[in-house]
């Protein structure tokens, strides 16, 4: 979901410079693909990567509140065998995105918050530990979740850029997505584009793209969805893909289900449908949203068909940064303040 006053073109840009700007985009984005087909889509910590080296494109501390256990299904994971537990953290960064997942030493960051958050969002990173950021994703290409990824690119060490598919959209032309290009190319930073399949390994867990959007004009639609497996947890995102992403997931046939799931588009109507909560079932959803935001996420009508699954319901809005853990057989959930 785009902020109204950064969804407009870049002004002063000539059609000429745009015209070559698309071009490149487009030819990093061909060579990424073509590099996929030759080299393979899955990429294993601990071993050579096979897009090391190459410039491809397809970037205060608080006491938390009582935390709360949820029973671990029959079907859950049962735990890791060498000690590494798996974190999520949803972190409150206003009306925008950022979830930072950990498994052992390792990092994945999803989405980087908006402009208007990018100092808290570099030190909740910082914060958490993180110094390498082993794979960081752009679900799509909106402020609210790319605006303070080129901070964070600049910032931290990331070794490795998963980005949307851009062939089932017209190119993102905001300032915003330009300085995030800017940064991978700079740092020459490995790149992908998603395609379902594509597989990442962190330490015990692994991620997977489910869903790589669907041909639109609305880039909410052209989000990219994924499960996080792991010997503590599952966790399913889907960016704020809206219903199209949905289906197309329900279409594909796979597995939808986890233990975790975050809201998508913020917990707007749009998204989350009955029928695709249906296959998820979570026992935890997580909502990222904004104080009194503008768009009256989340809606009414998405909160009612999270409880009719029984899901237990946690929103930034309300209650800060959330932490998702497993300990000692149950999922747990500490909450960075007190629902009001």
């Amino acid at each position: 979901m785009a902020k109204r006053k950064t969804s407009r073109r870049s002004r002063g840009k000539t059609a000429q410079q745009q015209a070559a700007l698309n071009n490149l985009i487009r030819t990093l984005i061909g060579l990424a693909a073509a590099l996929v087909a030759i080299l393979g889509v899955n990429h294993y910590m601990g071993g050579p990567s096979p897009w090391e080296g190459l410039p491809v494109f397809d970037g205060s501390s608080s006491v938390s509140a009582p935390a709360a256990s949820v029973p671990a299904s029959s079907s859950a994971p049962s735990g890791s065998a060498s000690g590494e537990t798996t974190t999520l953290r949803f972190l409150d960064v206003g009306q925008a995105d950022a979830t930072l997942i950990q498994q052992g030493s390792g990092f994945i960051l999803i989405d980087a918050a908006d402009s208007a958050h990018d100092e808290e969002l570099i030190h909740d990173l910082q914060a958490a530990g993180v110094q390498t950021i082993d794979l960081l994703i752009m679900t799509h290409p909106h402020a609210d979740h790319i605006g303070a990824m080129a901070d964070v690119l600049e910032t931290f060490t990331v070794k490795q850029v998963l980005l949307p598919d851009f062939d089932k959209a017209p190119l993102p032309t905001t300032r915003t997505f330009e300085k995030v290009l800017e940064q991978i190319e700079t740092q020459n930073i490995p790149t992908v584009t998603a395609q379902p399949g594509w597989t990442f390994t962190l330490g015990e867990g692994t991620l997977t793209v489910l869903g790589a959007g669907v041909e639109t004009k609305n880039y909410n639609e052209l989000s990219i969805a994924g499960r996080f497996d792991s010997p503590d947890l599952t966790y399913l995102f889907t960016g704020d893909g809206e219903s199209g992403v949905e289906q197309d997931l329900l279409d594909s046939g796979a597995n939808l289900s986890a233990q975790v799931y975050k809201a998508g588009h913020h917990g707007s109507s749009t998204s989350s449908g009955e029928k695709f909560l249906s296959y998820v079932r979570p026992q935890i959803s997580i909502i990222s949203c904004g104080v009194d935001n503008d768009y009256g996420h989340p809606d009414a009508e998405t909160l009612d068909k999270l409880n009719a699954i029984g899901a237990q319901i946690y929103r930034t809005d309300l209650q800060g940064t959330i932490t998702v853990r497993r300990v000692n057989g149950q999922l747990q959930v500490e909450t960075e303040k007190e629902a009001a």
